[in-house]
């Protein structure tokens, strides 16, 4: 599911990457299941202590939600999202935030329409700064 979610990364970042967000206490992960326990979706969440647009933290932040396709324009979305709330609340966050790339404006309506507002529009930069 993560291979459909954020394309063009390899395996073994998957991999590291995963063992990170089960490893930390400020990410989740989580499995979307139908009634037979066919995992139809994935959401990840992370506690984030500075979001753009908002004051204070712990800020929510849905990292990433995927859906099979055949699942999809049946509220299941929403109701990951619904569900996404609820956890951050009993995080003690107050708001709670996600991103969609510049040209995924279906991902972009799709938050729009699940009750989220537009706050900023960047290009993100990043250097590494070598071995710790």
């Amino acid at each position: 599911m993560r291979a459909h979610l954020y394309t063009g990364l390899d395996g073994d970042f998957h991999d590291r990457e995963m063992a990170f967000i089960l490893d930390s206490a400020h990410t989740a992960a989580f499995l979307a299941l139908v009634g037979t326990g066919e995992p139809i979706g994935l959401l990840e969440l992370s506690l984030r202590n500075v979001v753009d647009g908002c004051i204070g933290g712990p800020v929510g932040y849905i990292e990433g939600l995927w859906l099979a396709p055949g699942h999809r324009g049946r509220g299941n979305g929403r109701r990951l999202v619904d569900f996404a709330a609820a956890w951050f609340r009993e995080q003690g966050c107050r708001d709670m935030a996600t991103d969609a790339l510049l040209d995924e404006t279906g991902a972009q309506a799709f938050w729009r329409r699940a009750g989220f507002e537009e706050t900023w529009r960047v290009v993100q930069f990043r250097r590494p700064l070598g071995d710790r």
